[in-house]
């Protein structure tokens, strides 16, 4: 192994924008490469925004294993708000001939969006003074018209709110609890949380933005939206937590479902299921050239590797990232996961650059 030209390109960045970033890879276990670079120290908090998607479906597969939810499961059956979902079509809204259901959701085919300033929404927060919880949240979604028929296109929205809101009803417990009791504990994880304290909050690393004229400025330092309220676990993006902790998920989820320490947290058809491709049509192609994920498919709640040939990593290589950059990958075939983190938002170049490019300078490394 060689990981020169990866560090060497890692260092790089602080030149393109990124004030600190930290990557960890581990294979069988053991932690093979780590690295920080500009202000980066390691040991920082970040924000982790839609890399939360990734211990969100990992909670619902235990689920689903248990026979506590289906796949196939009508959202009404837990949401009652969604049992009479309608359609935006033209000018027009109709009544949707599809019921929405939980594989929907995950796979991203609910037709929901992130628009979180609906009517409903607003109206809700207003009434709760600030403090909805994430069921009666994810029920004022359903008063906005749907884009299309659940299961028949591809909109990445708030959908994975809505499983986290599916599956507190139905283990009876909110998912921040759940995904400690269920993943975070049994692998020995620390730092990752839906509520961080206040050492995790004296540890978060400044966050920046992106402007429209490309500068680079230091933002706010807090969670904005739904996320903001004190009892919303946002199963889309409510995560904060440091390198240290997320590459023990990663690692857990890229060695069929056992952590470092022995604990199984999902068993291999789970995570084979998780990575199957839900997604064709023109939905998600046009979202795959928008978003540069040449090569990928989608499956429950994260991208999975079609075609070898547009990436060094193979074929059902799956993972996500975040709105700030940070990035996961798992590949079973070589029990290797890797975690990158940086904490800029609006940067488009993080996902069409910078994490290709990390990916395949880390397997190029790999191969020496």
């Amino acid at each position: 192994m060689d990981f020169t030209k990866l560090t060497k390109y890692l260092d790089t960045l602080a030149g393109e924008g990124v004030p600190g970033c930290e990557m960890i890879v581990r294979q069988d276990h053991r932690e093979i490469y780590r690295h920080q670079a500009g202000a980066a120290r390691g040991g920082e908090t970040y924000w982790l925004y839609s890399a939360t998607k990734v211990l969100t479906m990992t909670v619902t597969m235990q689920l689903i294993e248990e026979g506590a939810l289906s796949l196939a499961d009508p959202v009404s059956k837990y949401l009652p708000a969604f049992a009479h979902l309608t359609v935006q079509e033209g000018d027009k809204v109709r009544p949707a001939r599809t019921e929405m259901t939980l594989e929907h959701l995950m796979a991203m085919q609910g037709g929901l969006d992130y628009d979180t300033q609906a009517p409903a929404i607003q109206r809700l927060i207003r009434e709760k003074n600030g403090d909805a919880g994430p069921v009666e949240t994810a029920s004022a979604f359903a008063e906005k018209p749907l884009h299309f028929d659940p299961g028949l296109g591809f909109r990445y929205s708030l959908c994975h709110d809505v499983v986290g809101a599916i599956v507190e009803v139905a283990a009876g417990k909110p998912l921040s609890v759940l995904a400690r009791e269920r993943v975070l504990k049994p692998l020995g994880i620390q730092d990752l949380t839906f509520h961080p304290d206040e050492g995790q909050l004296s540890r978060l690393a400044p966050q920046y933005a992106v402007q429209e004229e490309g500068r680079i400025v230091p933002v706010p330092n807090r969670r904005d939206g739904l996320s903001s309220m004190p009892r919303y676990d946002s199963g889309g993006g409510g995560l904060m937590g440091d390198a240290d902790s997320y590459i023990l998920l990663a690692d857990a989820l890229a060695n069929f479902g056992v952590g470092a320490n022995g604990a199984r947290v999902l068993t291999q058809a789970s995570i084979d299921d998780m990575r199957r491709n839900r997604q064709s049509g023109p939905a998600w192609t046009d979202w795959l050239k928008v978003k540069h994920k040449r090569g990928y498919g989608y499956g429950l709640g994260v991208r999975t590797l079609l075609d070898p040939a547009s990436s060094r990593s193979p074929l059902g290589e799956f993972g996500w990232d975040g709105a700030a950059g940070a990035w996961v990958l798992m590949d079973p075939d070589n029990r290797l996961a890797a975690f990158y983190v940086q904490h800029v938002l609006n940067m488009n170049r993080a996902y069409y650059e910078f994490h290709p490019a990390i990916r395949d300078l880390m397997y190029e490394g790999l191969e020496k």
